[in-house]
């Protein structure tokens, strides 16, 4: 396990302090814009619907993306955390990678032992592995891998359905790709939710690496 300072960081301190604004800023920035979106968009004319709701997608997105880098930054420690959370947006595949992981947990102690955190991250690492939609976020995630994606929105098949918004981009191969949602209540509320979920588990995890940085435990 890699415990010295990574390039780029003066000394420990600074280091901390840069995991710090990243778990406090950083990694809370999706929900806040999310929750912002939450609360106007059933009040917004019905012509925004989509495009609001597309911006929740991409804020869902950039979460799990975040949240995939602190998995794996707290996960393989043969480099600092700090130096893997500088790199670019991990990709698809790594979203998958810690889908799978997590699917293969049955217990929360299997997710803060992979993670190295301790007790300080059962809640999220019990959360997380009920959730069970991890994988249909990795497919959106291919769409935005070489750039925002499009977006369109497809009236109803039949009367008195709901529109669906279609999500298409290519991935870092330049292979198109697409997901839908129906512009539905709950679904829309349901991209929120999980916005709020990937967040709160990436600042849970890299609080719990923090704190015992701090505490001399790490």
């Amino acid at each position: 396990m890699t415990t010295g300072n990574p390039e780029g960081f003066a000394d420990a301190a600074e280091e901390l302090g840069y995991l710090r604004a990243y778990e406090s800023v950083t990694l809370w920035k999706p929900q806040v814009v999310a929750d912002n979106v939450l609360t106007g968009i059933f009040l917004a004319d019905a012509t925004y619907r989509g495009a609001l709701a597309a911006l929740l997608l991409q804020e869902s997105v950039e979460a799990v993306r975040r949240l995939t880098a602190v998995w794996h930054a707290l996960a393989d420690r043969s480099e600092a955390p700090a130096r893997r959370l500088r790199r670019p947006l991990p990709l698809a595949d790594d979203v998958q990678r810690m889908a799978d992981t997590v699917g293969k947990a049955e217990e929360a102690r299997e997710v803060v032992t992979h993670l190295g955190v301790g007790n300080a991250g059962a809640d999220s690492a019990a959360e997380i592995i009920t959730f069970g939609g991890l994988s249909w976020f990795a497919e959106a995630v291919r769409c935005a891998e070489s750039g925002p994606p499009d977006v369109t929105v497809v009236p109803p098949e039949e009367p008195g359905g709901f529109p669906r918004l279609l999500w298409s981009g290519f991935d870092h191969e330049g292979t198109p790709r697409r997901v839908e949602i129906e512009l539905e209540d709950s679904q829309v509320i349901a991209l929120g939710d999980a916005t709020g979920d990937f967040v709160t588990w990436a600042r849970e995890f890299l609080a719990a690496y923090i704190d015992a940085r701090a505490g001399g435990a790490a």
